[in-house]
């Protein structure tokens, strides 16, 4: 465990988008007895979105980072690249902060990746990002809709990719971090579910043998170490099984298969939780939702749920 300040920030997201109004939702009702909140980003960004709520934004409860956007604000729903050189150097403040252990971790705000990758072709997503600020090589994203969870083996890559990424040892790897995620939920000994790739987990080879040249081997490796673990387990079978409470985490081979079932079962209240990072790093687990920006629609309950989780792991870490 660190010895950490009481410190999180809170990232604006893209300015574009609609993190700045939930922000100011999440600012609006704070828990009393939670961690200092860090504002990174521009005043009038927030300002406006405060607008929108038609609130006054709280500056008394939280500190802010100023990050300045040059000259006029951005249109809503409209990527561009001012908006993604704007959200890097958001991060690289707080990464910095982070490094210099004046944060106990960062709750990310909703970006867009092609704004971002217009300035940094090489920028995956904020998961990889917080994991190369930590020197991390092996990481996992988790996502949380309480009862369900779900980790993935692989997470951005082309669907046709996804049969040459997974291996023994990176499945290996996922299912310790898979259990290190329960441990930080005081649930060591629950079941951790793993799915197979294919269609029914290959039923017995007509579909694939990907289950029992690279996943049975895996989970039988980790089960010598220990680990209570289940599978494969046919995708369309395992969430069932979560929701019974008979799985603590499903591990997933690739991105939809994880993210549908966690989306349909709690789009306004799941977030995604970074694995096996030395810091707390959650957030929410939409985009910036351009179709809606600038309205004062937004759902904020994922930014609820994400503010909830950090500090619920304030001192896990």
């Amino acid at each position: 465990m660190f010895s950490l300040p009481r410190r999180i920030a809170i990232t604006l997201g893209d300015p574009a988008g609609i993190g700045p109004e939930i922000v100011v939702a999440l600012l609006a009702c704070l828990p009393v007895n939670s961690a200092r909140p860090v504002i990174y980003g521009d005043k009038r960004i927030l300002d406006r979105g405060a607008k929108l709520r038609q609130l006054l934004p709280r500056q008394d409860n939280c500190d802010f980072v100023e990050v300045p956007w040059p000259g006029e604000l951005p249109p809503y729903g409209i990527a561009n690249a001012d908006c993604g050189h704007h959200v890097l150097a958001v991060l690289a403040a707080v990464a910095s902060d982070l490094q210099a252990k004046r944060l106990a971790g960062v709750v990310t705000g909703p970006i867009n990746k092609c704004a971002v990758q217009r300035v940094d072709q090489s920028f995956i997503g904020q998961t990889e990002f917080f994991a190369k600020v930590a020197n991390s090589q092996s990481f996992g994203m988790l996502l949380v809709a309480e009862p369900f969870r779900a980790i993935h083996v692989t997470t951005h890559l082309a669907l046709r990719a996804v049969p040459l990424a997974i291996s023994v040892p990176r499945i290996v790897s996922t299912i310790q971090l898979a259990q290190a995620a329960l441990s930080l939920f005081d649930e060591p000994d629950r079941v951790i579910g793993v799915c197979g790739l294919n269609p029914h987990a290959g039923e017995g080879g007509a579909f694939g043998d990907e289950e029992s040249t690279i996943i049975t081997p895996a989970i039988e490796q980790v089960r010598l170490l220990g680990l209570r673990v289940a599978g494969p387990l046919s995708p369309d079978i395992a969430f069932r099984e979560a929701a019974r409470g008979k799985l603590g985490i499903v591990v997933c081979m690739y991105h939809d298969q994880g993210h549908i079932p966690l989306k349909l079962i709690g789009m306004e209240r799941g977030v995604n939780v970074t694995i096996g990072l030395p810091f707390i790093r959650v957030s929410v687990d939409h985009g910036p939702a351009f179709d809606i920006a600038g309205q004062g629609l937004a759902d904020a309950g994922s930014l609820f749920s994400a503010w909830e989780l950090a500090n619920r792991l304030l001192y896990k870490y």
